[in-house]
């Protein structure tokens, strides 16, 4: 695998997005016990809702049907752009799984965020409320097809999986479950390697899902890429739906699809890759681990600016990982699950605890083994410019711990020493009618996330 910037460029020149932002030891408020209504709901749970801007006679409406149909989903939509204006109807069902047909056109970094801010606003908890993917392709017979292969895809069990290198790929890609696709990448082609038209000529069987840790390779009609030489923003450039690598992804046969609409890094590909081998889940889900981390990381409260044109670009390290972490999307039916059981045992445990008369809740993480899609933390505290560690855990909050929870005493130890942590972050969440706590840990101590290492983390919970 190879991790880097762009060509010619260094990772501190890329687009900037972001103010920067002051980070510390954080936390927001914990919802109080009897607050179990955020999203989703509980009977959302398993759930699908389709957001779409489709007008009637488009022909894509038989692949949303088909879909529709296959998950029982709910349909809303929503007029050209404006996806938050169905905000109403979301809190209102409170689904799980939300997918979002839309012509290609209206898929760009700015309406990326639109989608980032519905997802964390239907409840007053600052973290995700359902987990979102892409049906997109070049015309209304390839979203169609793409539809056919999610609706099979479940039913066939694969392992096989294969990385792909910045070369073009040819017969060799007929038997893969799994692609893993790196290189330095452009909307239309990998540098030095293979080009959406090559992509799109090929022709695979086995509808792999595809891992992309290429930069840009998930561009679906307009990217503000050649603004990444500049300090300012630029106009998006247009780019021909028969050259981009995604829709021609699409067009050779993946059920899914996960890649960068920005500059990114190829550590976060892998770290999806990785969670998806562990855990077996729902391409939403591995997802949406990146949206979690991020939104763990922001004050609770952020908002997303949009690229703007003439608008300076802030350009820290943090800033540029950020919006690498928040550009990657899923192209795909986020409820799809392709893999049948985990191909890795676990990297961590998780123990939890109640102590009703001490009135604590006490998490216990312990490290089995290194994954560097797990713990390599590419949001280090600023104003560093290299990776540290990270110890992320979602904690489920025991029922019967009916207090709210304060800010908690936290110990990290590896073979009897302490490990000094650099900041923290914890925010809170209802999911289906359930409380949890993300907490994330970060150190530039390795010994953090070797194995033997043992977190405890404990909440002092009140009435």
């Amino acid at each position: 695998m190879r991790t880097r910037a762009l060509r010619g460029v260094s990772l501190s020149a890329l687009v900037g997005l972001f103010p920067s932002l002051p980070l510390s030891a954080s936390a927001d408020p914990a919802p109080s016990p009897a607050a179990l209504s955020g999203c989703p709901k509980k009977d959302g749970l398993g759930k699908l809702a389709i957001l779409t801007n489709l007008a009637e006679a488009d022909p894509r409406w038989t692949a949303v049907r088909a879909l529709q149909k296959h998950r029982k989903a709910a349909i809303v939509t929503f007029p050209g752009s404006q996806v938050r204006e169905a905000a109403t109807s979301l809190a209102q069902m409170g689904p799980e799984f939300v997918a979002i047909a839309v012509p290609p056109t209206t898929v760009d970094m700015n309406f990326q965020l639109d989608m980032l801010d519905l997802c964390r606003n239907l409840d007053p908890d600052p973290m995700p409320d359902f987990h979102f993917g892409y049906l997109c392709a070049r015309d209304a017979a390839d979203l169609e097809a793409l539809v056919s292969r999610i609706v099979s895809r479940e039913s066939e069990e694969g392992r096989v999986a294969q990385m792909v290198a910045a070369v073009p790929p040819g017969h060799h890609l007929q038997e893969p479950d799994f692609i893993l696709h790196f290189g330095h990448g452009e909307p239309c082609s990998v540098v030095e390697g293979i080009t959406g038209e090559q992509v799109g000529a090929l022709s695979l069987p086995k509808k792999p899902v595809v891992f992309s840790g290429a930069c840009f390779t998930a561009v679906l009609s307009r990217s503000y890429h050649p603004c990444a030489y500049q300090l300012i923003y630029l106009a998006p450039v247009e780019m021909p739906p028969e050259k981009l690598l995604s829709l021609n992804w699409v067009h050779a046969g993946v059920s899914g699809y996960l890649a960068a609409l920005e500059g990114d890094r190829g550590e976060m590909a892998t770290a999806e890759w990785e969670r998806f081998r562990e855990g077996a889940g729902r391409l939403g889900e591995v997802i949406g681990f990146q949206y979690r981390l991020a939104f763990t990381s922001l004050p609770a409260g952020f908002q997303f600016p949009r690229y703007q044109p003439g608008v300076r670009k802030a350009m820290s390290f943090y800033d540029v990982i950020m919006r690498g972490m928040i550009s990657r999307i899923l192209i795909s039916d986020p409820m799809l699950c392709p893999l049948r059981e985990p191909l890795d045992p676990p990297s961590s445990e998780l123990e939890v605890t109640h102590d009703p008369r001490a009135r604590t809740v006490t998490a216990t993480v312990r490290v089995n083994r290194w994954s560097m899609g797990h713990f390599l933390n590419y949001l280090p505290k600023p104003p560093s410019d290299r990776f540290d560690r990270r110890l992320y855990q979602r904690i489920p909050i025991p029922a019967e711990a009916t207090g709210k929870l304060g800010e908690p005493k936290i110990e990290v130890r590896h073979e009897g020493k302490a490990v000094t942590l650099t900041q923290h972050h914890v925010r809170h969440e209802v999911w289906g009618g359930a409380r949890y706590a993300n907490v994330q840990l970060e150190s530039e101590d390795a010994a953090m996330v070797s194995p033997g290492a043992v977190a405890t983390i404990t909440f002092p919970a009140g009435r």
